[in-house]
């Protein structure tokens, strides 16, 4: 897969949460929902994991009890019960290789990568409750916005330093722009959950050069929403800190 075709799907993860939360929680959950399920899919290929479909289960069920864990709970700060959720994908992970054993030498990597998926996947939780966070809906879709429009700006040039240095002004641009737009949020607060979105993509991006291309269609569609999923945390923290 190619880095504009990664790019695209980023920019029509990001718009789906940005959309989502337009019309609600319940939107927005249902939204978050399915880019768990690509990533569940697609990340036990695009790291090579022994077991695939084992893993992909322990993703899938540990990201969906995240994300009802923190929809459903009744108090602020919301994000605390995430941590349970995150504590079971590891424990899973653990069991899976007693039960199925990865070929010898590849038992931690394996571990590794479920876990790390997991826990990338939960996370994505975490725009859920960005948006039941009093004084901070908004802050959903600025960030979600600013991470659309620096994934586009992550591959205007063949130089990759450059296009690093234009997803961070757009995203810094794109979130500025919104932090002023929305009377609800500080334009300060837009313009840092705009530089967490172009920073994102700009690690991502970097990380899928380094390393071989996706092996299949899936495998780069995992890689595609991982910013989107990652950035979940980072504007909750940014939503709690500047805006709730």
């Amino acid at each position: 897969m190619n880095p504009t075709t990664r790019a695209s799907i980023t920019a029509v993860a990001a718009a789906v949460v940005a959309g989502a939360g337009v019309a609600g929680t319940r939107w927005l959950a249902l939204g978050v929902a399915v880019i768990m399920a690509f990533m569940a899919v697609g990340w036990p290929r695009l790291l090579r994991v022994a077991h695939p479909k084992v893993s992909t289960g322990v993703i899938a069920l540990g990201s969906l009890i995240s994300l009802a864990a923190v929809a459903l709970g009744r108090n602020e700060p919301f994000l605390r019960y995430m941590a349970v959720a995150l504590a079971a994908i590891t424990i899973a992970a653990l069991l899976t290789e007693v039960f199925y054993p990865s070929p010898r030498g590849r038992a931690v990597t394996a571990i590794s990568a479920t876990a790390a998926g997991g826990a990338i996947a939960a996370t994505g939780a975490a725009w859920v409750a960005v948006n039941r966070t009093a004084g901070a809906e908004d802050l959903v879709v600025a960030a979600a916005a600013s991470l659309a429009v620096a994934a586009v700006a992550s591959v205007l040039t063949r130089s990759g330093n450059v296009n690093g240095i234009l997803a961070l002004i757009a995203g810094l641009i794109t979130g500025s722009a919104l932090g002023f737009l929305f009377t609800s949020m500080p334009w300060y607060a837009g313009a840092l959950v705009g530089v967490v979105a172009g920073g994102a993509v700009v690690v991502m991006n970097e990380l899928s050069r380094r390393e071989p291309r996706p092996i299949d269609a899936w495998a780069g569609i995992a890689s595609g929403v991982t910013p989107v999923l990652a950035s979940g945390v980072l504007v909750y923290v940014g939503g709690v800190l500047l805006v709730g």
